[in-house]
């Protein structure tokens, strides 16, 4: 009879055993779980987060200089037209830019332009650009941000911007007001790259008289902003 006790007590503090064994392994998974608020689980650890609060470089009172390539897509069919241009902005705020670009213009013949003045020996009737002076403001109405790879980040704003100022044509100066819309990208801290469309409007003067003109116009705009950049 005691050897039946002896076993029966045996598997009793046996099976104890084991159960507290469980007991602290399930309570140590539980505490695995309990993570602070300031820290993120191993798996999700291993991948970088990025999260915006607010811009990676501020543009707060920051000054940017910018070079420009453009192309006139609804220029005269017997005229095609680029543009170079030197642009500078002041950065009031993240939404706010006051600028001023100087363009240059540059005009050649079309193939069809050209087959007219081979075979008729006429230039077409074109009071062409030359350059050009303006003052805009620029409003950044959304800011967000491209994730190319896990490690790669490009921020950007869309942008309007509305200008005018002075045009000289072969006639002379004429008047210019402009409509612009595009993409500016960040790139780290002094880096800018832009890419939009512009609506240039003025009038010419040709033989047949005045003309208003609309030049629709893309644009490729590449820069350096001046400044710490610091966040904020």
């Amino acid at each position: 009879m005691m050897t039946k006790y002896l076993i029966l007590l045996a598997t009793l503090l046996s099976s104890f055993a084991l159960f507290a064994q469980d007991s602290s392994e399930l309570e140590k998974k539980l505490d695995a779980l309990n993570i602070p608020d300031d820290k993120v689980t191993s798996v999700i650890s291993e991948d970088k987060l990025y999260i915006v609060n607010t811009r990676y470089s501020s543009l707060v009172n920051r000054h940017e200089v910018t070079v420009l390539g453009a192309n006139n897509f609804t220029a005269d069919s017997h005229l095609s037209t680029q543009q170079i241009a030197l642009s500078y902005r002041y950065h009031i705020n993240s939404s706010w830019a006051l600028g001023a670009r100087y363009t240059r213009y540059s005009n050649k013949l079309t193939d069809a332009g050209q087959l007219l003045f081979n075979d008729k020996k006429v230039v077409p009737d074109t009071d062409y650009a030359k350059n050009g002076k303006e003052l805009f403001v620029n409003f950044n109405t959304i800011y967000g941000k491209l994730r190319w790879t896990a490690d790669t980040v490009v921020y950007f704003d869309q942008y309007i911007a509305l200008g005018g100022g002075k045009v000289q044509l072969a006639s002379g100066d004429k008047n210019l007001v402009f409509a612009d819309l595009g993409l500016s990208f960040w790139l780290g801290n002094h880096g800018s790259a832009r890419v939009g469309f512009k609506n240039e409007f003025y009038k010419q003067t040709q033989l047949s008289g005045p003309r208003n003109i609309h030049n629709g116009i893309g644009y490729i705009e590449f820069g350096y902003l001046f400044g710490s950049g610091d966040r904020g």
